[in-house]
């Protein structure tokens, strides 16, 4: 069987570590930080919609930290958090747009991160996509039973219930699957048949994401 081929996420991940380390301790915003965020926006357009559908929901809690911020009278501090924030999720989102878990747990595979992170990454999207499928069906019995979620009671059983039955199935499914690794005599390490391929522009991605340690022309 001839092995799987996909894009890399191991040079996105270099890239997002490069991003975080100028911009997350900065208590300014400089030009040349968002020149990252652009060029991500402009190369990765089918992704765009998806990054800023899932940076909106996030902002409902980011707002409750400005609120507070600006209740405390500290505007400008409010106003950097706000966009640093936005900035570091933005790109975060964007270049993981379509990754999950086990794309992760491959990346950093290939980062000779440790054993133990690769293989709880790994596991851990595994046991994520059990209760997203369960969610989903449950979601789905419920639109075939012509019923809809709303603030009664009976909602909030349904919800409970659902969740502990999760949680329960969640055990089981993590029990059984130590027990078959244990049995397969595994030793830490996740062998894959995929062999990731680099990208150009991942490492064009880096190289401007270094951009940002540069501090001139001061935006925030």
């Amino acid at each position: 069987m001839a092995n799987q081929t996909q894009e890399s996420v191991a040079e996105r991940i270099i890239c997002l570590i490069v991003y975080s380390l100028a911009i997350a301790p900065s208590q300014t915003i400089f030009a040349p930080m968002i020149a990252l965020p652009i060029a991500l926006a402009f190369v990765l357009r089918r992704d765009l919609a998806i990054a800023l559908k899932r940076l909106i929901a996030l902002n409902l809690f980011i707002a409750v930290l400005i609120a507070s911020l600006l209740l405390a009278r500290q505007s400008d501090l409010a106003l950097l958090i706000f966009v640093r924030t936005n900035l570091l999720l933005f790109v975060s989102l964007i270049l993981f747009a379509r990754a999950d878990g086990t794309d992760a747990a491959i990346g950093f595979s290939r980062l000779r991160a440790p054993k133990k992170l690769v293989a709880s990454l790994f596991f851990s999207a595994k046991i994520a996509n059990l209760a997203k499928a369960e969610f989903k069906r449950f979601k789905r019995a419920l639109y075939l039973r012509g019923y809809k979620l709303g603030a009664n009671m009976t909602s909030y059983r349904l919800i409970a219930d659902f969740t502990g039955m999760l949680l329960i199935r969640c055990f089981d499914r993590a029990e059984t699957l130590g027990k078959t690794m244990i049995l397969r005599g595994f030793d830490g390490d996740i062998p894959t048949l995929v062999k990731p391929r680099l990208a150009f522009n991942n490492l064009i991605f880096a190289a401007i994401a270094a951009l940002s340690f540069l501090r001139f022309g001061a935006l925030i």
